[in-house]
């Protein structure tokens, strides 16, 4: 990799973000192939992988043991409920999901992976493991926990600030 010129704060900023859209872009890129491996998008993928408790997601919200409502997935991704309810769907339409009532509140659901869904993530695991060890590879031990501590941080403040076009206050209002 080369060196990088010199730059201004802003421009430092800048430049960080612009690198976090181009490497959104490649993983989501990469994704697909991975979970192509089990017919599915990598926004299925990462549903699925949240809703069985993947210890590597940095947002705290994971299925497994009583699984996970939608909504809280869509918080946590920072996502629409309409885009993680198209996401659902599909997952439930393939079985690799299914709903509970939650017993204090029976309108509401969680989602629980089935054995297919757990099917589903074991196929595409062995891939994902080489293809995270080849991105990371330059990084030693120490750099990568300092990257995802890095990146944490970076998720921690967008978390605690409103979307770029709704005021601030404007969510909870719309979501008592």
């Amino acid at each position: 990799m080369s060196p990088l010129p010199p730059f201004r704060r802003a421009e430092i900023e800048e430049a960080v973000v612009l690198a976090f859209f181009d490497l959104a872009n490649h993983l989501s890129r990469r994704g697909e192939g991975l979970a192509r491996r089990a017919g599915l998008t990598t926004h299925q993928w990462l549903t699925l992988l949240q809703i069985a408790g993947d210890r590597a997601f940095a947002s705290g919200t994971r299925g497994a043991g009583d699984g996970v409502l939608a909504s809280a997935i869509a918080e946590a991704r920072g996502v629409s409920r309409a885009s993680v309810s198209a996401i659902v769907a599909g997952l439930l339409a393939r079985g690799l999901v299914r709903q509970v009532a939650v017993p204090e509140d029976r309108r509401r659901r969680r989602l629980e992976v089935t054995e297919a869904g757990r099917r589903a993530l074991t196929a595409i695991e062995p891939a994902r493991r080489r293809a995270n060890r080849a991105l990371l590879a330059e990084l030693s031990p120490r750099e990568r926990r300092q990257l995802l501590g890095h990146l944490r941080s970076c998720l921690r403040a967008l978390a605690a600030e409103p979307p770029a076009d709704r005021p601030r206050g404007a969510l909870r209002e719309a979501n008592p």
